[in-house]
């Protein structure tokens, strides 16, 4: 078996990408925090100001958050 192969109970193999425990909880947490931005953009109708206290974060960390998953807030407001 080569190295990044991992044998399957049915006898066959498979290619698996190594990622450390500290790398799949950042990602878990990357992915909880983008959901729960989006749920209280959604609940607030894309105010930021509003989300950020459901949220409990400083405006300016909600703000920097959403620029980092590339989250608008505009995309939550009614048109």
């Amino acid at each position: 078996m080569a190295s990044g192969e991992v044998a399957r109970a049915n006898g066959g193999v498979r290619n698996e990408v190594h990622l450390s425990l500290k790398e799949i909880a950042d990602c878990a947490v990357a992915e909880a925090e983008r959901q729960a931005i989006c749920v209280a953009l959604h609940a607030t109708h894309g105010n930021k100001s509003e989300a950020a206290r459901l949220l409990r974060v400083d405006y300016k960390t909600l703000h920097l958050k959403m620029k980092r998953y590339g989250i608008a807030a505009g995309e939550f407001r009614a048109s």
